[in-house]
């Protein structure tokens, strides 16, 4: 039984209950309209491009380079040059040059199989171009390992997502430091935007694919 104060307190408690009320059908019935207006758009996918308006707005590349944290750039003679070409061949044997990729975008990543940063900067690529609404860059992932230990990493991932190679040798510029994952972001000519050693998180990924070289943005302007 409930005592005679009991009640009092929440009778008087009562209006306090009605506003919470209020307010949470307000929040839903709005949540309703806005879930409305994407149709049958998959909630994974809303949540996704909420995310992506809370990330930081990076203007330039040197904006990205400037907020790094996991990384560091590299050969900055190099930017805005067209890179020489790369030979390494595919699993299948069949022989891939560099510049059989040109007239789209291009990532390249070098690392070891056995290395988890490695690992971890492919996971970040493939993730930062699964949220790009426009044309997607062309990955390439080179190691310098026995084909057996390549044909085992690779099952993880499909031709579609990345193109797995092997390397015999690796030429100026791109033979950097062993042991970092190196990566290479070239526009459609074959020009380095960026080259870098460590780990670039999604969010600076995506950045720099979307963000012209320094040159290009002044035309723009």
């Amino acid at each position: 039984m409930i005592k005679k104060d009991d009640r009092k307190f929440l009778i008087q408690g009562l209006p306090v209950y009605f506003v919470l009320l209020v307010l949470i059908a307000g929040m839903v019935i709005l949540y309703r309209q806005k879930l409305s207006r994407h149709g049958n758009e998959p909630l994974g996918d809303l949540i996704s491009k909420n995310l992506r308006g809370l990330q930081p707005q990076y203007r330039s590349i040197d904006d990205v380079i400037n907020n790094r944290k996991t990384w560091e750039p590299v050969l900055p003679d190099w930017q805005g040059r067209e890179v020489p070409d790369l030979t390494f061949f595919l699993l299948n044997g069949e022989c891939r040059h560099l510049a059989d990729y040109r007239g789209r975008e291009c990532i390249v990543i070098i690392g070891a199989t056995w290395f988890p940063p490695f690992r971890l900067q492919i996971s970040q690529v493939l993730q930062a171009l699964n949220w790009m609404e426009e044309e997607k860059p062309t990955v390439v992932g080179l190691i310098a390992e026995s084909p057996e230990r390549i044909e085992k990493f690779s099952k993880k991932f499909t031709p579609e997502e990345i193109q797995i190679g092997r390397i015999e040798n690796l030429p100026e510029p791109f033979s950097l430091p062993d042991g970092f994952p190196c990566i290479f972001f070239l526009d459609a000519q074959g020009r380095l935007k960026l080259a870098a050693i460590g780990l670039i998180p999604r969010v600076q990924v995506e950045a720099v694919c979307r963000l012209p070289l320094p040159e290009e943005r002044e035309q723009l302007n």
